[in-house]
């Protein structure tokens, strides 16, 4: 392929049906070079970010809300006794979710806990409006809704979505890191996702 390529974001060939906003990939592999001139390589790793337009369909939201979802992963490298570099991706214990305000039925949360959260301020007078809202933090999260649904066992196992197999490299195992969902009326819902990802077979080569 090219070294750059440049043209409107409208004609970008990849996710253009799927109503994304933006999105960005980023790589990266460890190469070192021996003083024997041996290139070593360790397993590719990087980051997918995606914001995309999240439609209610035909439920009728009056208040705003926000949801976000936080999952840990921990890295652990293997090497076997052929020199390949392998990385897991290892759940670290379950998600951390937070609903305030009012969700979509799209989205399902196990509640532990809720308490109140206000915005309320006067600067522009008296008679502007304040929001009281509830505060809900909970695990076992899922989403069913567009462009990317998760499930519940995005905390402890990577996602297959084949819409993203154009634009990452064959073989990659995919781990949401983040995803929040963010609604103001009458504007349609925002959703966002971080992803993680590792292709182990990657092989040093200076074309793309």
């Amino acid at each position: 392929m090219a070294d750059c390529v440049c043209q409107v974001a409208g004609s970008f060939p990849y996710l253009k049906d799927m109503g994304i906003i933006t999105a960005a990939l980023r790589t990266n592999v460890n190469v070192t070079v021996t003083n024997g001139g041996l290139v070593l390589a360790g397993p590719a790793l990087g980051d997918l970010s995606i914001s995309g337009y999240a439609p209610l369909n035909s439920e009728v939201i009056t208040c705003p809300g926000n949801v976000s979802v936080n999952y840990n992963w921990v890295q652990l490298y293997d090497c076997d006794t052929d020199g390949k570099f392998t990385v897991y991706f290892v759940p670290g214990g379950h998600e951390k979710a937070a609903i305030e305000g009012t969700a979509t039925e799209q989205i399902s949360l196990e509640k532990i806990s809720c308490y109140r959260s206000f915005n309320a301020s006067a600067a522009d007078g008296p008679a502007t409006y304040y929001l009281d809202t509830a505060h809900y933090d909970g695990y076992e999260f899922s989403y069913s809704g567009n462009p990317i649904s998760i499930p519940k066992d995005a905390r402890y196992n990577n996602m297959e979505i084949s819409a993203l197999s154009e634009i990452l490299p064959l073989g990659s195992k995919l781990y949401l890191s983040n995803f929040s969902w963010s609604y103001t009326p009458p504007n349609i819902p925002i959703v966002n996702y971080s992803f993680l990802f590792t292709y182990d077979d990657y092989t040093v080569s200076a074309t793309c």
